[in-house]
């Protein structure tokens, strides 16, 4: 004999009343609209269970004895999970109470006696809510990671090339120093004494060029290291990040990736930071009800990544300058980061260009080597 199928569950809403044949009813109410409950009989038993259950949205009556309100649950609540929606059962009379439960931080509240499509209503907001609120606390953790990742990324940037500029100051003057002292000494009229200075200023501005030349080797051998994967999972990875902001602002994707692994040797973490700057910069051009397409393939021995979007286009004389650093106008302001996003792509020995056309939308290229090895031997 076949088994029933399994009906999917579309949340877990914790009912909290005294009156056990209410407590019944609402119950399996919403059982037989495919919610799970978790029923409690006092404030008390609701706080216990909470700490050991997942659950999407408390429905709590007002008024209950033993002096633990449905107002006081609220607060303990609001105090220990703040981000999980209540909603209070209450009678006509309790209007203002239940109102004033609302400037509290109630997500709602129902008068009884409610309707079935009232009490339906009300669960299926709160846990549309309780959604979009992990979703959004878990993309803006993600965006800060990557921030964190660019700021990062710049900082040591910048760092290593105040390094290099300030190692170069010290081994121009040491060289000179160093050659003038030995053209010097190969004068037949130097004093023994001062011939003996000299020498000791040879060997002094050697040191110094010995110490430029090991500490541009230690900042080279902390560059990362790069390793081979596949692109069309770094692009997955990016979307994972930023499909829910896509789908606030109604703006449609389209995906098509290569069904074949597209692997080149990347710094992963900063090829995502490029990739994401890109698809942001499409989102922010496209206008709701919009479409962004994103798609890889294998060209020529040539990992292809391109971003299209429908949106305001670019200028053709800003074309030739999007890469520029600081490069702004009152309509346009790329800033720091697609500079950034090319001087990625240069490090993976790739190649970024970009068509546009103003009003219509505009389309960023990516080009890898499908094979190139990194060059251990510098």
């Amino acid at each position: 004999m076949d088994s029933m199928p399994e009906i999917k569950k579309v949340g877990t809403v914790m009912v909290v009343d005294d009156d056990p044949h209410i407590l019944n009813i609402v119950s399996l109410l919403l059982q037989e609209n495919s919610y799970e409950t978790i029923p409690c009989r006092s404030g008390a038993a609701a706080l216990e269970k909470l700490q050991h259950s997942d659950v999407d949205v408390v429905l709590t009556d007002i008024k209950m004895p033993n002096g633990f309100s449905g107002i006081d649950l609220l607060d303990q609540i609001h105090a220990r999970y703040p981000e999980l929606p209540v909603i209070l059962m209450t009678a006509f009379a309790d209007l203002e109470t239940a109102i004033d439960a609302i400037k509290k931080g109630a997500f709602d509240f129902l008068t009884k006696p409610y309707k079935k499509e009232q009490l339906i209503y009300a669960i299926e907001k709160a846990i549309k809510y309780r959604v979009l609120t992990e979703m959004e606390r878990d993309y803006r953790k993600i965006l800060e990671e990557f921030n964190l990742e660019i700021e990062t990324l710049i900082s040591e940037r910048t760092m290593n090339l105040m390094a290099l500029t300030v190692a170069d100051k010290v081994r121009n003057p040491a060289t000179v120093i160093g050659g003038l002292c030995r053209h010097m000494m190969e004068r037949t009229d130097v004093p023994a004494e001062f011939e003996g200075y000299l020498k000791d200023i040879v060997e002094e501005t050697g040191k110094l060029e010995k110490i430029v030349t090991d500490f541009n080797g230690l900042l080279k051998t902390r560059e990362s290291l790069f390793t081979y994967e596949n692109l069309n999972e770094v692009v997955r990875g990016v979307i994972s990040v930023i499909e829910t902001e896509l789908d606030r602002k109604l703006i449609a994707l389209v995906l098509r990736l290569s069904e074949q692994p597209l692997k080149i040797n990347m710094q992963r973490n900063l090829l995502r930071i490029a990739i994401f700057h890109l698809i942001r910069n499409a989102m922010e051009a496209t206008r709701k009800g919009e479409m962004i397409s994103i798609n890889t393939s294998d060209e020529n021995g040539m990992a292809v990544l391109r971003i299209s979007d429908t949106g305001c286009g670019i200028a053709a004389e800003l074309l030739d300058k999007i890469f520029d650093p600081f490069l702004s106008t009152k309509q346009h302001s790329f800033g720091i980061g697609l500079p950034l996003v090319k001087q990625i792509v240069t490090e993976h020995l790739g190649e970024i260009s970009v068509e546009s056309d103003l009003g219509k939308g505009t389309t960023f290229s990516l080009r890898f080597p499908l094979r190139w090895k990194q060059d251990t031997a510098v």
